[in-house]
């Protein structure tokens, strides 16, 4: 039974595949779609907001495999659909421009997306972990002649990236690697979601914590509880306290596939200066902290453009490259000293950023990375989203 279902799927998506690349594109109609379908989030959301604002001519539409997404995006004023659904399924047909952050196969209906639809990779992050091909291109697909066939047949579900959109010359030759495309089709614009970091910040009288947030990258599996405390030295009582001596407030977001110990969750209830944050999109939030900490996520890569602080805290850095994943860099060469190997130089450290600023040495090496990873030195007021629209209306 399963096998007939299987094949069934199988049939009805070539079909509608056939319909998709019969049916003729409409260069100003753009879909959206993010996280596996799941989230309305990251980069096209931006890039999806910013044309509903910015542009009359083209019709913006998102796409999700979610449907609580859609009241979501409808709240915002925005169009949305269901993927499988008539209007979701027509728009995926009709799209002359797709954007995803993951895959056409994850993020949208990958049989709804004809050839001649031109897919706009936005990506999630600046690599500093080795992606896609870069990772996974030499390994071989041990299948029996039933899945072969099964992948010849569903042409639809290979990573399909017309585009990419990169930060820098840097990445600019990063990222035509990992996506296996022309350097000439991967657009130096920034990305969307960064365009956080060009407003100007809100201003208040009321004296408000010196606000930092601890975001480390995955590891392990989905699912999987992740210790980067206890083992660390993260004595709860002592860190609260001192905190609470120098009004700093320590927020705690781990990666979503990760799930931090229940002994800490349970700590961290009644914390007036210790929490977690758990919003759907980090970057609705992430220019209101004042400083950054982090191990190897890519989230700082971004946050470097806001010019606040940022502490290297790699706790495992030689047993992570050897069990997780390599890095495109020497890590020391991509990031800022001093290193912090423990909680307790993670407190001090974030206590003197607090109250003595920082070096004068550490701010011309930010300066120095930043202009490594971001093409900004005479577009910095121009926002991201702007200079990639402006690209996309030439192609």
């Amino acid at each position: 039974m399963h096998r007939i279902k299987v094949m069934l799927s199988l049939l009805t998506n070539i079909f509608l595949y056939g319909i998709s690349n019969l049916i003729p594109k409409n260069k100003n109609i753009w879909v959206f779609g993010a996280w596996f379908g799941q989230k309305y989030s990251d980069n096209p959301r931006t890039m999806f907001e910013y044309v509903n604002t910015h542009s009359v001519k083209i019709k913006s539409v998102w796409i999700t495999k979610n449907k609580s997404v859609i009241n979501e995006v409808k709240k915002e004023g925005h169009e949305a659909y269901y993927y499988l659904s008539v209007m979701g399924l027509w728009f995926q047909f009709r799209a002359g421009f797709v954007f995803i952050c993951q895959s056409v196969h994850d993020d949208l209906f990958a049989p709804g997306i004809g050839r001649k639809t031109k897919t706009i990779q936005l990506w999630h992050g600046i690599p500093l972990k080795k992606i896609m091909f870069d990772v996974f291109g030499g390994r071989p697909k041990n299948k029996n002649l039933i899945g072969k066939f099964a992948d010849y047949l569903s042409v639809y579900n290979e990573h399909r990236n017309d585009y990419v959109v990169a930060t820098s010359p840097l990445t600019q030759e990063i990222l035509a690697s990992a996506f296996k495309v022309p350097v000439s089709h991967v657009l130096i614009t920034g990305f969307p979601r960064n365009d956080v970091f060009l407003k100007e910040p809100k201003t208040t009288v009321k004296k408000t914590p010196f606000r930092c947030i601890y975001m480390p990258t995955f590891r392990g599996g989905i699912g999987t509880e992740c210790d980067l405390f206890q083992q660390y030295g993260f004595n709860f009582a002592a860190i609260e306290a001192q905190l609470l001596k120098h009004n700093i407030q320590l927020v705690l977001r781990m990666h979503p596939v990760n799930k931090p110990p229940e002994s800490l969750v349970e700590l961290i209830k009644d914390s007036d200066v210790i929490c977690f944050d758990t919003g759907v999109d980090i970057y609705q939030t992430i220019a209101e902290y004042d400083c950054l900490i982090t191990d190897y996520s890519s989230i700082y890569f971004d946050f470097i453009l806001s010019n606040k602080p940022i502490i290297f805290a790699p706790f495992d850095l030689s047993h992570y490259m050897v069990k997780e994943r390599a890095l495109y860099f020497d890590f020391p060469d991509v990031t800022l000293a001093p290193f912090c190997m423990n909680w307790p130089e993670i407190i001090a450290r974030l206590i003197d950023i607090k109250d003595n600023g920082t070096s004068q040495e550490y701010n011309v090496a930010y300066q120095k990375l930043k202009l490594r990873f971001h093409d900004v030195a005479k577009k910095q007021t121009t926002p991201f989203s702007q200079q990639l629209f402006d690209k996309l209306q030439q192609l």
